[in-house]
């Protein structure tokens, strides 16, 4: 197996957190997947995204400020940890993750190409900002070999060989989905060019399965990365609690809960809108 490295906070000595990035006692997030709780993460992600000094402590493993992103989920940690990480050339996002107009504004220009590949089409697309759509599974990519300078894949490959309906697929749940989702993990190195880089993120913690995707602990994360054999690989883990996103480790996150809206829908007492810790890869295989 793979051993992963966790990313160490280099310093504890932080300034005070910025408006945009926590929120005080008695201001509460909007209940998740409202039109209102949409709009606070739209502003949250910008306002993250536009700061220099956030992104600069993800870069560097740093701890994130006190109170943030508390009632928001795993993306307020997913895009921008994928936004320090300075992506360049020709980008390959699969699953769809960046497919926002606010994110794709502070993405794009930075990169020589963006190609979103999803399912099935999405709500909205954004040719004007010079975005790429194509159609197709992720286990069965419509590229060449070694294209892609990058390849992004947040929160996505824990959907591969389950129940995508409401992705816009109607193939049965696979019966070892996580052979379909080594299948998928194969395909993205494939259209890598030599030395490029692989960022995967996923739900951390318990072993779980909602049906509609998996939850991955430790045992299988590791098996996930062994797939590939690759020469490089990092991980950095983010936990949620009542207090909001923190930096974390492996074994800290190890017992984390989904609380997963479509089945229980209750706000969570913590106001938890989804995952409660996310493992983010860096892998160059």
């Amino acid at each position: 197996m793979v051993s992963l490295r966790r990313r160490l906070p280099l310093s504890r000595l932080l300034r005070p957190p910025r408006s945009h990035l926590h929120r005080a006692p008695g201001d509460e997030t909007p209940e998740p997947w409202t039109d209102a709780y949409l709009a606070a993460h739209r502003r949250t992600v910008a306002g993250v995204l536009d700061d220099p000094e956030l992104i600069e402590r993800l870069a560097h493993g740093r701890e994130l400020p006190e109170g943030y992103g508390v009632g928001l989920d795993e993306r307020v940690i997913e895009l921008p940890w994928l936004f320090a990480q300075g992506l360049a050339g020709r980008v390959l996002d699969a699953g769809s993750a960046l497919n926002h107009r606010h994110v794709l504004e502070r993405f794009r220009p930075s990169l020589e190409s963006l190609l979103e590949l999803t399912l099935a089409p999405e709500e909205h697309s954004f040719h004007e900002l010079g975005v790429s759509y194509v159609y197709a599974d992720v286990r069965e990519l419509p590229f060449r070999d070694g294209y892609f300078d990058a390849v992004v894949c947040l929160s996505t490959l824990e959907h591969v060989g389950m129940d995508n309906a409401r992705y816009g697929s109607h193939a049965e749940r696979a019966e070892e989905p996580e052979g379909e989702a080594d299948r998928a993990l194969r395909e993205l190195a494939r259209v890598l060019v030599p030395g490029g880089a692989l960022y995967l993120t996923v739900p951390y913690g318990r072993r779980e399965n909602h049906r509609w995707f998996r939850q991955l602990d430790r045992t299988e994360l590791e098996r996930l990365a062994a797939v590939l054999d690759p020469h490089d690989v990092s991980v950095s883990v983010f936990a949620y609690a009542a207090a909001g996103w923190q930096r974390s480790d492996l074994d800290a996150a190890s017992d984390s809960r989904y609380h997963d809206h479509l089945r229980v829908g209750a706000l969570a007492t913590d106001r938890a809108a989804a995952a409660r810790a996310v493992a983010c890869l860096r892998l160059t295989p």
